[in-house]
């Protein structure tokens, strides 16, 4: 079995208890434009590329299967990853990795300790870590065979039999709560919220650890009619989750050179602190 990710970070504090290393799954279902992991929504393997790092030593090009055209390197680019082997100083990267569970868990096994001290685990991010459910249920498997803590990151996009292999395996869900509204999730997901509302709730019921975090997204969620739907659309289950509200940001406007992609939220501008708070009175309040 293969699974394709595009980066393991560790040390992370804000993916669960304790130090945590994150695995991020590459693809995701979705095609939210305020996403800051850009490089997370495409399956396929793609070539970062930082022009400021690049010494025009034209390695790349000699080494480039292809024959470069007029219309510049990217056209017809298949992300082989030669360019980004034989580059000295690393401006081309491939960004996308095809690995199995077992070489997974060998890579991930190695920060035990740091796991074992903290109180830590394996979290699973993205991208949309189910939008490839066999590789992250056979990784998790065999992490939870070492005794490791693990939680996973996710919209709620995904078929309900899932849910099962979520509580048999994991110890915490922190889920992404994007709007409860059906026409605001399908004018800027490409999908309604029905699919990820039903699986919020078999969560709930369920005997694992929710937190259910809400990004304020400007002029998506962050005004107090879409704010206030979404606390009492909560508080309307038999267990009300702890919620955790975050500010938006604007990280993924450094990745656009990288990608020659365009960040359709480049221009707004992040959450004010004051604004941060009124939400999270909010979600006290109900």
């Amino acid at each position: 079995m293969i699974g394709r990710i595009f980066d393991i970070s560790r040390g992370c504090t804000d993916d669960g208890p304790g130090l945590r290393t994150t695995v991020f799954l590459k693809g995701c279902n979705l095609s939210c434009p305020w996403c800051h992991n850009i490089e997370g929504k495409s399956f396929e393997p793609e070539i970062a590329y930082d022009v400021k790092a690049c010494i025009d030593c034209g390695l790349c090009e000699q080494a480039c299967p292809r024959q470069w055209t007029a219309e510049g390197w990217r056209h017809g680019c298949t992300a082989c990853g030669t360019c980004a082997a034989i580059c000295p100083t690393r401006a081309r990267k491939l960004v996308g990795r095809d690995i199995t569970p077992d070489e997974l868990v060998s890579e991930i096994s190695r920060d035990m300790a740091f796991f074992l001290g903290t109180g830590g685990g394996v979290t699973f991010s993205g991208g949309e870590p189910l939008a490839q459910p066999n590789f992250l249920f056979a990784c998790a498997g065999k992490l939870k065979e070492l005794g490791i803590h693990l939680a996973v990151e996710t919209s709620g996009y995904w078929p309900n039999r899932y849910v099962s292999n979520l509580v048999k395996l994991f110890d915490m869900i922190l889920f992404d709560l994007k709007h409860v509204d059906p026409e605001k999730c399908r004018r800027s997901l490409g999908t309604d919220s029905q699919i990820a509302l039903e699986n919020l709730k078999s969560l709930i019921r369920s005997r694992l650890f929710i937190e259910v975090r809400i990004t304020l997204i400007p002029g998506f969620n962050d005004a107090n009619a879409d704010l206030y739907a979404m606390a009492d659309w909560l508080k309307a289950n038999p267990k009300i989750p702890p919620v955790r509200i975050q500010p938006f940001h604007r990280l993924a406007v450094s990745k656009q050179e990288l990608f020659q992609r365009a960040y359709a939220y480049a221009y707004f501008p992040p959450t004010p602190p004051a604004r941060l708070r009124k939400a999270e009175q909010i979600f006290a309040l109900r």
